[in-house]
């Protein structure tokens, strides 16, 4: 069975929005350079990755567009990176 991505939701506050951008933006330069197991997913070069999404979703988001699949990612990334950077060493 297929993971499931519990982060999705019909529509975000823009202040959910603006906290998520805000967090990657300020943690870009501790981003790992890779990341793998979202979905079996991998990012080769993730803080490249994560500047384009966001570089495509502030503006669209601004507008009342719904790209919430796209945002619903971010979160699954930022949710991976954090479990990662919590994990006994």
């Amino acid at each position: 069975m297929a993971a499931v991505n519990t982060h999705f939701k019909p529509s975000y506050t823009q202040e959910e929005i603006e906290e998520c951008f805000q967090w990657f933006e300020q943690h870009m330069d501790q981003l790992p350079a890779t990341l793998h197991s979202i979905k079996s997913m991998r990012f080769n070069d993730l803080p490249a990755t994560v500047a384009r999404i966001i570089k495509v979703l502030r503006p669209r988001m601004k507008l009342g567009r719904t790209f919430n699949g796209e945002f619903a990612l971010l979160l699954q990334i930022r949710e991976k990176v954090e479990e990662e950077w919590n994990a006994p060493q």
